[in-house]
């Protein structure tokens, strides 16, 4: 009789979309010797009021951010955070009886380890650490997980200056998903003309924000204006108010969501968007520049500096600055070629590093 697989759950949210691309990347690593069950605990008005704040206020996220950045705040909102979610979380688990839990979000990892260290047998508890250059304090409050799974050095780093046992805390780079690894460059002429764009003209993917958070607008309209020969892939998700804004505008084609954008990010020249470490990485992953046009403060700040240390593209907030480093770009390749070195060797080093998440999980399961 053949063995089961091992129940691997990942509790994530949809906050931002970036924590669920983290979980979908863990289970194409780890599904193909255990069954992976991707859970969002929270209820939907968590995500609902998130899409709101970060389109309409992103100077309370900021101030909430930086009010609960150290040790005494973070634990207590922590402490708040599981007598309401504790019941639930008990639930799911429960539920779904797993072998070895991850989170991929920093306000489910106390409460997490609450609920599984009350259970009849607790199980394997791994945080898989999110951001590029600088985490929440909210992410070492809980320090007695099994693993912690650190995307880049700087993380690494941190957290063993915020007290995370060596033995526990390991190198493992950022996971993307499977299609970032798949996709052909050779595809980039087919994928235009199915847009019915030409392959020769300069392409720009730029992210529109299915939360609403990017601004794209101010971008979008002044490099129309310019008259420069450029295309504009822009992803608006779910925003159907940016879509039909854009609908029909010979040199923008509005993607709606898809599960499979990486062909199309593939086929631009340059990368644009907010400062999401998903985001960026998966830019890096398809060997592409990335152009800083946004950022959430705050959580999002570090990647600034992140993405300008490592030379994997530029950061440019104001739109006219943009606008003349786009100019520059169209007409003088070797600005991008002189990136590809940097950012096919940070790729290579993060290939290398995901090789060790299959056989640490692995390793806590036996």
């Amino acid at each position: 009789m053949k063995a089961s697989k091992p129940t691997i759950l990942i509790l994530t949210t949809h906050t931002g979309g970036g924590h669920l691309n983290l979980a979908q990347s863990l289970k194409d690593i780890l599904g193909t010797t255990c069954e992976v069950a991707i859970v969002d605990p929270q209820p939907a008005l968590v995500d609902r009021w998130y899409a709101s704040v970060s389109r309409h206020s992103l100077k309370f996220l900021e101030r909430q951010f930086t009010f609960t950045d150290n040790e005494t705040a973070s634990s207590g909102l922590h402490r708040v955070l599981t007598l309401l979610s504790f019941r639930r979380l008990h639930r799911v688990i429960e539920r779904v009886q797993p072998a070895l839990i991850i989170t991929t979000h920093a306000l489910l990892s106390y409460a997490t380890a609450r609920v599984n260290e009350r259970r009849r047998e607790r199980v394997p508890l791994v945080f898989q650490l999110t951001d590029l250059g600088l985490l929440h304090m909210t992410w070492f409050t809980e320090k007695q997980a099994d693993a912690y799974l650190a995307p880049t050095r700087e993380i690494f780093s941190q957290a063993l200056d915020q007290g995370i046992e060596k033995n526990h805390l390991h190198l493992t780079g950022r996971p993307v998903r499977r299609q970032f690894l798949e996709v052909s460059p050779g595809r980039k002429s087919e994928t235009l003309a199915a847009l019915d764009f030409d392959p020769a003209t300069f392409t720009i993917f730029l992210q529109g924000g299915a939360k609403g958070s990017a601004g794209v607008d101010r971008t979008i309209e002044s490099l129309l204006s310019t008259g420069m020969p450029v295309q504009i892939i822009l992803a608006v998700g779910n925003n159907k108010s940016l879509a039909t804004r854009y609908a029909g505008i010979e040199r923008i084609r509005a993607l709606p969501f898809t599960e499979t954008i990486a062909p199309y990010m593939a086929a631009a020249d340059v990368i644009a968007g907010k400062a999401g470490a998903s985001f960026i990485s998966e830019a890096f992953m398809l060997e592409k520049p990335f152009l800083i046009t946004a950022f959430i403060p705050g959580q999002e700040t570090p990647n600034l500096q992140f993405i300008e240390q490592h030379n994997l593209g530029w950061v440019c907030l104001e739109t006219g600055a943009q606008n003349e480093l786009l100019i520059k770009l169209a007409s003088n390749p070797g600005m991008i070629a002189a990136k590809e070195d940097s950012i096919r060797a940070y790729k290579s080093w993060n290939m290398q590093a995901n090789q060790h998440i299959r056989p640490i999980i692995d390793q806590l399961l036996s």
